[in-house]
């Protein structure tokens, strides 16, 4: 098991979230949105089974290990059987990761202002990245992030930003 944070600003941010919901395997912190770019994933949480470097099994929306169905194909899956094919869900735009992926060096460097509309005309390509849009968000408003993320700030924010599907 491995879990993967996408967190723009560092492995600082994603350690305390971890250790506050007593999370036992390695979690990797992808800062330049790599993973994504490489799974083809713009939510999470997404979730992936692989085994000798292939894909076996791969939930790229609303995957939750607390779902019975996931948990059964988990299983399935470490007994070593053929899991059926998730729903595919919807991957990311490739050019939008990428000025996701300059943004963070921007951050990185400390132009947040340079950051921020990279990640904003990284949206205006895939709106429904919440990866990006999170980002943004963590970045403006890290009160409603850290110590835990404040999901009914978040669908409020959705409503003021004139976005009109449900957060994943």
């Amino acid at each position: 098991m491995l879990g993967i944070a996408q967190e723009a600003q560092g492995p600082e941010r994603v350690r305390a979230a971890v250790h506050d919901r007593g999370v036992e395997f390695p979690v990797l912190v992808d800062r330049h949105g790599t993973v994504a770019r490489g799974l083809g994933f713009g939510v999470v949480p997404s979730g992936f089974f692989v085994e000798d470097t292939m894909v076996r099994y791969a939930h790229r929306d609303t995957f939750d290990i607390g779902d019975p169905r996931v948990r059964h194909n988990l299983v399935r899956f470490l007994e070593g059987e053929a899991v059926p094919r998730s729903p595919a869900g919807r991957g990311a735009n490739p050019d939008a990761l990428a000025l996701f992926a300059s943004g963070v060096d921007l951050h990185q460097r400390g132009d947040i202002v340079g950051a921020l509309k990279s990640w904003r005309a990284a949206l205006e390509i895939d709106p429904d990245n919440f990866l990006i849009r999170s980002q943004v968000w963590v970045v403006e408003h890290p009160e409603h992030f850290y110590p835990t993320v404040d999901r009914a700030w978040q669908e409020r924010q959705l409503m003021r930003e004139g976005y009109d599907q449900p957060l994943p």
